[in-house]
């Protein structure tokens, strides 16, 4: 049995579902189908070979390993459920893919181009000692040429053959190892070294290792030395072009009807290395999570229009046409057809303007919708017509739109764009008021689409209200829903954007009112296809319970245990790239990264619960910067009550309330002020005076900051009296009547 015999044996096990028995009698090869010397041949057998393979009820189609490497194969031969579907194995290049057919046939839940089914049911047969099986295993061996490497060249280096190159790091390094060496410090800087590592030697003089290898450019000491690998058992890149509810890219449910600890998804990491292998390390994660939001959308040129059929096509280039979506506008971005004339006022949701905002309210059918409150308000020089129903509204003041040399604070993945991101709104409705401005209503969706009176800003300043009136600059500009991509999308992820070969290049538009005027798309006109302009940002984690029946153990919705040898340094950390508020002016909304770190948003009967002993403190707070961080309370009517620490005195504060002791009292108190200056002294008790003196001086304990402070006196004895002096020391009390024997004094003092 040959290989390629093998495996169509062995992916025919796999191929249940999409490849019924009849399929396995239909194995055919592409060179059946005529000529696939070059790819354009190839690419007509390949369409002859689907099409007599679906009129034969399906089966298997096998791309062989002399096919034309450049041939695009995709699989789109299946266009009704349970119908007849072809798979293709492609056996190019070494290694092989398999096209399963898009939809596949009925499973338990849904459709599936690839199904595999495991019955265990050994009927009274048993597993033996603590067996693990599973449907189908992968084992990922990485044993040898992949590297995670980066480090920093600790001495100029010469262009030349055989040069010595010193690292600060030579752990990582080997022979035949393929790395890259930048030309500049600390950066990315070309030109580039793409060298092989030939040896490794020791430097007696310098006490070191060094690499040796051939260099076409000379490099800075400091410049980065790298090379890294992902090399995983399983990758699963999903792409949505096309409107889907997606239940994960990976969806695991299982149905536990028996006992026994079960885990859904199970992560387990062993290690015995470091882990930390140098710069632009994350270092070892179970389970991570991260979300993107792109920025480098679809742009191009119109070709061509064809109103007959809602077709545009647009031109070759670097257009990124894997981003296409059928549920995002396209705009003309021909600035000759946008409207800009006056200006926009613009009152947030929440806001009021001279009584035209509107207010949100949930209503409408079922009390399902959610209508957002604003007011977008054009000058009454702007030009506005009915007809801008239906077109796109942004706002193109610099700080509501994301530019390419953007200086807001980002990290991470957060790139900058190509050319200036604007956030396009569909405008739903259009009035003149009675004093000649114009008001429009834009399409948010919230639960519902609605027409909504105002965008949500990136900076609150840019909104107008009834104090502070901010005109801004704006464009209307012509465009149209995208519904149909089939002919538009490419996969053009590695080759940046760039759609060179030949392609439909065709996008689906729907009608719109400016069709035939002089508002339509025309050949020459730039597009693009914006991001939404209101996202509901993707949640990382997302964890609901509907559980039943009461808990037999303590449980948790989260629950973390650190079970090792060692300290680990927090149970929870969130980070931002800003953690001061000096920051917030280079942020692109001015706003702080989060603006509640935990929100504990449930009825519980207790918020948070110190059982564990605590060394230091419960609750800590740094104070960075020296600014206050406090406590706050609300009260009726909006208003607080705080509790802070200034750091510059350390001084317990109290402000916006009462304190009621309910009672109890107020102990060790090393004295009483009414101002911001602390009292250092309180009272004296019993002080002994002199029999027969008619003054006595109380000295202070401790010396006060000056001498405005209140003094109330009491002596044992029957007699006027009256304070003579204060100074920061202390007080003279005069007194009518000589003091007697056994006379004595008290004296309570308040600032």
């Amino acid at each position: 049995m040959n290989t390629r015999t093998w495996v169509i044996s062995a992916m025919a096990t796999l191929i249940v579902a999409c490849c019924p028995s009849w399929a396995l009698t239909r194995e055919r090869s592409l060179e059946e189908f005529g000529d696939i010397s070059t790819k354009e041949t190839a690419a007509e057998a390949l369409t002859k070979a689907t099409e007599e393979l679906m009129a034969a009820g399906g089966g298997v189609l096998v791309i062989p390993a002399d096919a034309p490497a450049d041939l695009k194969v995709w699989n789109t031969s299946q266009q009704e459920l349970n119908g007849p579907a072809v798979t293709i194995l492609d056996f190019r290049q070494g290694r092989l893919r398999y096209h399963v057919p898009p939809i596949g046939t009925k499973e338990t839940r849904g459709w599936g181009g690839l199904e595999v089914n495991r019955m265990l049911n050994m009927a009274g047969g048993t597993l033996k000692h603590c067996t693990t099986t599973g449907a189908q295993s992968i084992n990922n061996y990485a044993v040898s040429g992949s590297t995670s490497y980066m480090a920093t060249l600790t001495a100029p280096l010469k262009a030349g053959t055989d040069q010595h190159a010193y690292v600060d790091l030579i752990r990582g390094i080997w022979p035949g190892q393929y790395i890259n060496v930048t030309s500049s410090v600390m950066g990315y800087k070309p030109p580039i070294d793409r060298i092989t590592v030939k040896r490794i030697g020791w430097d007696a003089d310098k006490q070191c290792n060094y690499f040796v290898a051939d260099f076409k450019y000379e490099h800075p000491a400091g410049a980065l030395v790298y090379n890294k690998h992902n090399v995983m058992a399983l990758k699963l890149n999903g792409y949505s072009n096309s409107d889907n509810q997606t239940a994960g890219l990976l969806s695991a449910v299982q149905h536990h009807y028996a006992v026994g600890d079960n885990f859904v998804i199970s992560g387990m990491m062993k290690y015995m290395g470091d882990v930390f292998c140098g710069f632009g390390d994350e270092g070892a994660v179970v389970i991570n999570a991260e979300t993107v939001g792109e920025l480098n959308g679809f742009a191009s040129t119109v070709e061509a229009v064809d109103w007959s059929a809602d077709v545009i096509t647009y031109t070759k280039g670097i257009s990124m046409p894997h981003t296409l979506s059928n549920s995002r506008p396209l705009i003309n971005m021909n600035r000759d057809k946008w409207l800009t004339a006056g200006h926009v006022l613009i009152v947030s949701p929440n806001g009021t303007y001279k009584g035209l905002a509107d207010k949100g309210s949930i209503g409408g059918p079922g009390n399902a919708f959610n209508y957002q409150g604003g007011l977008i308000l054009g000058s009454d020089d702007c030009g506005w017509t009915d007809a801008v129903i239906g077109r796109f509204f942004c706002v193109t003041a610099p700080t509501e739109v994301i530019l390419p040399d953007d200086k807001s604070m980002a990290g991470g993945y957060a790139k900058l764009p190509r050319r200036p991101v604007y956030r396009w709104y569909r405008v739903r409705t259009h009035e003149i008021l009675p004093d000649g401005h114009h008001r429009i209503r834009i399409l948010r969706v919230r639960w519902s689409a609605v027409a909504a009176g105002a965008p949500k800003l990136f900076v609150d300043d840019n909104y107008t209200s009834d104090k502070h009136e901010r005109p801004l600059n704006y464009a209307i500009a012509p465009g149209a829903w995208v519904y149909d991509i089939s002919e538009g999308w490419a996969d053009t992820r590695q080759s940046g954007g760039n759609l060179y070969w030949d392609h439909p290049r065709k996008l689906r538009v729907v009608p719109t009112g400016d069709r035939g005027t002089p508002f339509d798309f025309e050949p020459g006109d730039d597009v693009e296809q914006p991001v939404g302009p209101d996202p509901w940002q993707p949640r990382p984690v997302r964890i609901r319970q509907f559980d039943q029946m009461p808990n037999t153990m303590e449980g948790a919705s989260i629950s973390v245990q650190q079970n090792g040898r060692v300290q680990v340094t927090d149970g929870l950390r969130i980070t931002a790239p800003a953690r001061s508020r000096d920051q917030l002016p280079k942020r692109k909304d001015r706003k702080p990264a989060y603006d509640t770190m935990v929100n504990l948003h449930a009825l519980a009967r207790a918020g948070i619960r110190f059982a564990g002993d605590m060394l230091e403190a419960a609750i800590i707070f740094e104070q960075p910067e020296n600014r206050v961080q406090p406590i706050l309370w609300r009260k009726e009517g909006g208003n607080t009550v705080s509790l802070k620490v200034p750091p510059e005195t350390g001084t317990f504060t109290f402000a916006g309330g009462h304190v009621d002791v309910t009672g109890r009292c107020v102990q060790r108190v090393s004295g009483l002020s009414g101002t911001n200056s602390p009292a250092h002294n309180l009272r004296g008790i019993d002080r002994k005076v002199a029999p027969g003196t008619t003054e006595f001086e109380v000295s202070f304990p401790r010396p006060e900051t000056d001498a405005h402070f209140a003094v109330s006196v009491t002596p044992n004895w029957i007699t006027p009296y009256c304070v003579t002096a204060k100074t920061e020391a202390g007080f003279i009390v005069r007194f009518g009547t000589e003091a007697p024997s056994k006379a004595k004094l008290d004296w309570i003092m308040v600032r």
